[in-house]
């Protein structure tokens, strides 16, 4: 696993509030962790990338993976690109994930994305995701969890703050599953689940979910 201080350096020449998000984020978030889930080659498609911290983290940890990012706002698809200019194998779409035909894939990734959409079309989404990986791929799902009930909370303070008050987020209201219902869905879908508990020294209730298409 690769240091912060690399993640730092692949920003240095970021603007100030990217390099301000980014810190947060590498507190509050166990990203670097995530990313050890994630395997070493293969085409990546990472749902929701925003500015695409994650999508260039995966690409500074194993330069084998071809990632391609998705999102919604074409300010943070700018900013994005800005980083990584010129990377073969990374690259970065404005597109509404929901409505979106997704591409074949060894992994899709959804890092802290469901819950702003609706129960619906999150269902929608992850039976899109299993169609469209190949034989033994691989969901990332990233969200937060509903124990322990003080960090979900917090959480749901934070969101509010960044979403509804801040609006550094695109969203509006907020659709939570805890894990037994995300499990549910999941193998319900056809996917093997294996739920991760990332919340460890955190004061957020982070949990991993890796979904094998068997």
């Amino acid at each position: 696993m690769f240091s912060r201080k690399e993640v730092y350096r692949l920003y240095r020449r970021a603007g100030l509030g990217t390099k301000i998000y980014l810190r947060i984020k590498l507190r509050i978030c166990p990203v670097l962790k995530m990313e050890t889930y994630f395997p070493s080659e293969g085409m990546v498609v990472d749902l929701g990338c925003g500015n695409g911290v994650f999508s260039n983290l995966l690409k500074l940890a194993s330069p084998s993976r071809d990632i391609v990012g998705f999102d919604l706002d074409p300010k943070k698809i700018l900013a994005a690109r800005e980083v990584h200019k010129n990377i073969s194998g990374l690259e970065f779409r404005a597109g509404n994930i929901v409505t979106l035909d997704f591409p074949g894939a060894d992994v899709f990734s959804l890092i802290d994305v469901l819950y702003l959409i609706p129960l619906a079309q999150q269902e929608e989404m992850l039976r899109k995701c299993h169609q469209s990986l190949n034989k033994g791929g691989t969901l990332i799902l990233k969200e937060m969890d509903a124990r322990p009930r003080w960090k979900s909370l917090w959480n749901l303070f934070q969101e509010t703050l960044a979403v509804k008050i801040i609006g550094f987020t695109l969203g509006g209201k907020f659709y939570f599953r805890d894990r037994a219902e995300y499990t549910r869905l999941l193998e319900s879908i056809g996917f093997k689940v294996t739920a991760v508990p990332l919340d460890k020294g955190t004061w957020y209730p982070h949990i991993l979910y890796c979904c094998i298409k068997e």
